[in-house]
This record gives C-alpha cells, structure tokens and sequence, in this order.
C-alpha cells in the first residue's frame, strides 16, 4: 500500500530513537558482501509506540560467510528483531502474500547496486491474474460463508458455529476490497485497520462492519440482522466487481 499509517498511539520522540537504533545496528553491515537492507514495520511505516520493534530485513550475498549474533535482540530498551536471508536464494523462492506485503510497506535503507530494489519490484506487486481472482473468489466466498454456511449450519444444529462463518466470510470481502484497490491484501494483524484507508468502499463501510461484528446473542434473529448488514454491501460491490472481470455473476461463481 501506498498510505503511510499514522496510528494514534504513534510516540514521534520514540520512533525518531527507533530509526536512530535501526541505523546504528546496521552501520556495520552496509558493507562487501550485503546485496542489501531494508526496514520494515513499524518504523518504515512511520509510527513507533511501546508495543511496537524494530524490524529489519537483510539480504547478504551466498557466498558471504556474514551470519548474526542473534535473531531477536534488546537495544536501549527497544525490541529488535532482524531477517537475514541470502539474496540469490530470494530471488527463486515464491514469496506469499503476507510477506509481499509487509515489504511493500518497506524502506531500502541500503542497495548500493539497485538489486534490492529490482528484487522488490519483481517480488511484490500484485499481478493482475491475481487482482482478477482476488475479485472474483472474495465476491463469491464471501456470500458463501455468511448466506449459505451460516444456512448448514443451522441445519446441522450449531448456531454458534453458523455466526462464526461471518469471520471468514469478512476475510474474503476484504480480499476484494484489497483488489478493487489494485493494492495487495494486508496482513492480518493490519487487515481492518488498512481496509478503512481504502478509497473504493462500499457506502458506510465503517458502519455495516461495526454491525456485523456486533452479537449480542446467539439467534436466528442475529444472525439475519448480521446478514442484512453484510449484503448491502455486497450488492453493492456486485455490479462493480461484474464490470471490472468482464463477467457476469453466473459466470464468476462457475469459475470459483
């Protein structure tokens, strides 16, 4: 994502000392024999706070005999956790999601050949084979699991288990949201937080989800009101995602 995430817990004193540490643990590693750095997390993102570390990724050439002290480390009270990973072999593994997302939030601090950077770009944009699925599949899981799972469910004589497929089903409309965005899905600690910062939202999005997140019991009652909460806004997003595949709805659920 492109939004740099400015949290109200954000402490500027504290993030401008998690830089300072940051840049002063890999000072000696900006050297022959480290294709290159980059900062992730909390600091790359522009906001530190007493639960937040330092993340620091970095990329050493394969024949390099450069190896850490320790993966998780305590610097002036700050937790520092460092990835170190070798550059050839990144450039062969598939990278999932989460990660690609996690580095597209990043900031190369040290690339003195433009590999990382080349590396990143390759990596981590979301192609747009995947946007198209991530369309389709999230329109079409995500009425599957609140409408007809919540149905089986209450077939099978689990309401409990019938008000929990809204969770999932949440997590497939987000893939959507993500996709109709032309921005990778979040990781999941970040997934909500990041869907409010999106520009293409269904119409009182921040409502409908505080909504369907709301159980007060467990109630054929509930459930419906969750439903109804749910499915404004996916008819909403219906002829959209139509319009954006090039396919109608019948034609989308055969594919998924």
């Amino acid at each position: 994502m492109s939004t740099q995430f400015q949290i109200q817990s954000s402490d500027p004193a504290l993030l401008e000392k998690a830089r300072r540490v940051a840049e002063d643990f890999v000072r000696p590693y900006m050297r022959e024999g480290i294709a290159g750095i980059v900062f992730l997390g909390a600091i790359a993102r522009g906001y530190f706070d007493a639960s937040a570390d330092i993340d620091i990724a970095i990329f050493k050439k394969q024949a390099s005999g450069i190896s850490l002290p320790d993966k998780f480390l305590k610097i002036e009270g700050l937790e520092v956790q460092i990835w170190l990973s070798d550059y050839e072999s990144e450039l062969t593994i598939p990278w999932d999601m989460s990660k690609r997302w996690t580095y597209s939030q990043g900031k190369i601090h040290y690339d003195p050949a433009g590999s990382i950077s080349r590396l990143l770009e390759e990596k981590v944009p979301l192609r747009p084979d995947e946007r198209r699925w991530l369309l389709m599949s999230g329109l079409c899981l995500s009425e599957w699991y609140i409408n007809r799972l919540t149905q089986l469910w209450l077939q099978r004589g689990s309401m409990v288990s019938a008000q929990h497929m809204f969770f999932q089903g949440l997590n497939y409309f987000f893939d959507l949201l993500f996709a109709l965005n032309n921005q990778l899905v979040a990781d999941m600690k970040w997934r909500y937080y990041c869907a409010e910062k999106l520009r293409r939202l269904p119409g009182h999005f921040q409502g409908h989800i505080k909504e369907i997140l709301l159980l007060r019991e467990y109630t054929l009652e509930e459930l419906e009101r969750r439903q109804a909460a749910f499915m404004e806004m996916w008819r909403e997003m219906l002829p959209i995602v139509e319009q954006e595949v090039g396919l109608s709805y019948a034609e989308i659920e055969a594919l998924v």
